[in-house]
């Protein structure tokens, strides 16, 4: 009885520290993202998206006044989730890092 009971406890402490080395992987996945463009920005422009997706999403128009990193460029729009970390409202200014049409980080730099 004693085998069984212990072997229980190896395999439930196995089971644990495999889910916790998922999440610490995809933990570090996160960190790895390339956002090889970087700029100040104003929001001109925030519309619903019409989708059947699950998350309702917005469409951020964005007019660059500053490149910081990647290509120089006068415009940027992106989708983000409506209900998401940042909630963008025309006219506030954002220093925002993206790759393409992905946001990777929006900190507010100007709010109205």
């Amino acid at each position: 009885m004693k085998q069984i009971t212990r072997l229980g406890m190896v395999m439930i402490f196995g089971l644990g520290f495999t889910i916790i080395g998922v999440q610490e992987a995809q933990s570090m996945t996160a960190f790895n993202l390339s956002c090889p463009e970087k700029y100040i920005a104003t929001v001109t422009n925030v519309e619903e998206v019409d989708s059947k997706a699950l998350v309702p999403k917005v469409e951020v128009d964005f007019q660059i006044i500053q490149t910081l990193k990647g290509d120089n460029i006068i415009s940027k729009k992106i989708q983000v989730a409506k209900d998401g970390p940042v909630q963008f409202k025309s006219g506030e200014i954002y220093t925002l890092e993206a790759n393409d049409v992905w946001l990777c980080s929006a900190t507010v730099f100007s709010k109205l």
